[in-house]
Parts: structure tokens; sequence; C-alpha cells
């Protein structure tokens, strides 16, 4: 164990105490001197402006002497906080997990006076300008145990890392999700919002429950809703641990990486400063591909590889009777020739004689 302790308005507190101690009790006793020094010169006197009445006003007298005297009793110091002595490694998480840097300087009072770094003990921050006492509060359990475990913001941000990662490798461009905010602020910060992202930016904002279109204000608002696709949601937990905040608790999607709920405690001195968003319906858009016709029905296309199309057969000229295929097609025989008239003598178209 290496003893780590850093100055702090406490010494100055306890040394401005005692002194302001010391001049009360000089001021009794001096008022005092002067009550003694009075009676002493009114022995002297035989007579005064109350009409002789020395003895009566000598007692009074020595009433309010016999009072001052018991108000310069010295009372016993109250029992001061003693530093407690710090290991380097709780020395380095504790300047990580408080932002301690710079010109700022810390100690760490044994509040619980058991010798050892615990829930209830005091963490006094001082520096700045007049290098006094700049903030104090109460460490807790989970305090403690980050501390001790060397757990600090690191952790908070290697998750950040890790689930960004896993983001980013999922190349996810077209989604919709609601988002809303928890604070103690005015009731038209709180509405949950749908957000519509196409291509990694935010395309349209609504509110959810009553579906009224939110203006693009992004050009005048660094915090408009039309900022908060993915990377601005990240960016939220990244501020965080970059302002040195006392809690920053996220959790993320197992499947997606994104973050679904946040929450921020800047400092657990300050009341009401909390911030806290939820992230919910997250919903990728789905990859749109072009269908074979019969393919929209699932009605029995089966996808295949694409044969060359099929020449149209070459149109040919039929012959009589070929249209209802009547002939089978044969060998193409030269035209026949028709018989050579000849002229009959008288009777012979019937037959009735012979040539």
């Amino acid at each position: 164990m290496t003893g780590i302790t850093q100055g702090s308005g406490i010494r100055d507190t306890q040394s401005s105490n005692q002194t302001s101690s010391s001049t009360s009790s000089s001021q009794v006793a001096a008022t005092a001197t002067a009550l003694k020094n009075a009676v002493t010169g009114i022995q002297d006197q035989a007579h005064n402006a109350l009409g002789g009445n020395n003895s009566t006003l000598m007692t009074l007298i020595q009433q309010l002497i016999d009072q001052l005297g018991k108000g310069c009793t010295p009372t016993p110091p109250k029992p001061v906080d003693k530093p407690l002595e710090l290991s380097k490694q709780q020395d380095a998480a504790i300047r990580e997990r408080f932002n301690i840097g710079g010109s700022l300087s810390y100690e760490v009072l044994d509040s619980k006076k058991d010798g050892k770094l615990s829930a209830g003990d005091t963490l006094v921050i001082s520096g700045g300008i007049t290098g006094g006492e700049i903030s104090r509060q109460k460490l807790t359990a989970k305090d403690v145990k980050a501390i001790n475990s060397g757990g600090t913001t690191s952790t908070a941000q290697q998750q950040l890392n890790t689930n960004l990662k896993k983001w980013d490798s999922l190349g996810i461009s077209d989604y919709s999700l609601t988002f809303q905010r928890s604070c103690f602020c005015t009731p038209e910060s709180t509405r949950p919002i749908n957000i519509q992202v196409r291509d990694g930016s935010v395309t349209e904002a609504r509110y959810a429950d009553t579906g009224e279109l939110i203006p693009d204000d992004r050009q005048t608002n660094k915090q408009s809703v039309y900022n908060l696709n993915a990377d601005g949601i990240f960016n939220l937990v990244q501020q965080g641990i970059n302002s040195g905040a006392a809690q920053v608790d996220v959790t993320y999607d197992k499947q997606f990486g994104l973050p679904t709920s946040i929450y921020i405690d800047q400092n657990q001195q300050i009341a009401d400063e909390e911030v806290g968003y939820t992230i919910s319906n997250f919903q990728p858009e789905p990859i749109f591909t072009t269908l074979a016709v019969g393919e929209e029905d699932g009605g029995g296309i089966t996808p295949g590889p694409i044969k060359p199309p099929v020449e149209p057969p070459i149109a040919t000229t039929k012959a009589l009777g070929e249209e209802d295929g009547g002939i089978k097609p044969g060998p193409i025989k030269p035209p026949i020739e028709p018989p050579i008239a000849t002229t009959l003598a008288l009777g012979e178209e019937d037959g009735g004689f012979y040539k």
C-alpha cells in the first residue's frame, strides 16, 4: 500500500474553527478583565452615581463575571475524519472515475472509521483558482466496488466499443425505432418519438402518440431528434463517458448491439439533473428483390439456371391440306403437267366408239 493523500480544504476549515474559538475566548477574557477593573474602581470610590449602593452593584457584577467564566471553559474539539491511505490502483481508478486531473487534487476521508475504503466515505475534491474545496460527496457501494476492482469508466467505454463494432458489422442502413427521453423537464420533451432512418440518415420523426410530424430543426438545434440515428444514439453514451459523469449505465441489444436504455447521472450530489433514454421497437427494413412471375404467391416456380432463349421455327409454305396435318411431309416431287386435250369424234364422249 502506498500512502496517497491529496490536499483539500479540510485542514483549512479546521484551522479556521480553531482560530475562531481562540478569538472568542480572548474576547470573553478581555470582557472579564474589564469588569474586574470596574469592580476595583467601584471599591476605591467612596461614592458613585448610584447613590453609594456599592455592595448591590458589586454583587451583580460578580455574578456576571462568574457567568462569563463558565463560558470560557474550552469545548473539546469534534473528531475529524482522517484521510485514507490508498493504493496506486485505487488512486488511478478514483482519478479516472471522477475526472480528477490537471490542477485538481483530492482525498478520501474515512467517514466510516474502519481504516479502509468503504461506502459512506467522503471524497473531497480541491483545486481551481483558490485551491480550496470544490466539492465533496459520499462514495456509494458501486463506486467502491469499481475502485477496488480497478473498474472505471473504461469499462463503460469498452462495452460501448464492443457493441458499436457489432452494429457496424451488420451494415444496417434502413430501419425504424421509438425514442423516448426521461428527465426532470417539460412533458413535451418526454413524449415518445417514432424515427425513420433511410440510408443512415433520419428522414422522418413523428410523435408516437399522435402521429404528428416533427419539423426538421437539425440546422438550429444540436439536440434535434433528426440527429438521432444509430450513430447519434451511440454518441449519447460517448458524451456521458467523456464528460466524466458519476454514473453511466447502458443496456445493449444482444443481436444488433444498439443501446436499448441509457442512464447518465453527472453528479450524484446534485438532484434532478439525471437523464435517461429508452430505445424500443427497433425494426430493420427488409431487402426487396425482383420476383419472377408466379413467385409472389409461391406458385411453384423454382429458381434454376437461366437457359438461352429458343429461336422460333422458320415458317414454310405448306401444301394444300398440310395445315390440318392431313398430308405428311415428304420429298418434293416435280409438278405433273396437265394432259394434252384432243378432239373426239362424234360419240366418243360417252365411250360409244372405240378409237
